[in-house]
């Protein structure tokens, strides 16, 4: 798996690529995005464009996260989930914890509306 950061405003972005397994290098994405919550981050958009799996141990990573930023009073949005790993949020419901957008400008534009 493979990531990119970027800042669109306020918003950090992650776009991901590949399969998310929870493994090491699941490790290294939960770790670089909790230094970002770290220094400060509040709002946060994982684009999901590019994975076409997540298995449970992926997801809780994400999960770790996302009570992480909570906690510190940010959010974490997702966007454009879709085959199998969509299905696995639909699944758990995962999405009615998570606030998951059809598009990255949605989920990023969605932060406008909370300030």
């Amino acid at each position: 798996m493979e990531f990119k950061e970027e800042t669109v405003g306020q918003v950090k972005i992650f776009h991901l690529k590949g399969k998310i397994m929870g493994g090491p290098e699941t490790q290294v994405v939960c770790n670089h995005l909790k230094n970002v919550i770290d220094s400060g981050a509040q709002s946060v958009v994982i684009n999901f464009r590019d994975v076409p799996w997540i298995n449970s141990n992926g997801v809780g990573g994400m999960i770790a996260c996302l009570t992480t930023l909570r906690r510190r009073g940010g959010d974490i949005r997702f966007a454009n989930l879709h085959g199998a790993t969509r299905q696995y949020f639909h699944i758990t419901r995962l999405e009615t914890v998570i606030e998951i957008f059809d598009s990255l400008d949605e989920a990023v534009g969605s932060f406008a509306h909370e300030n």
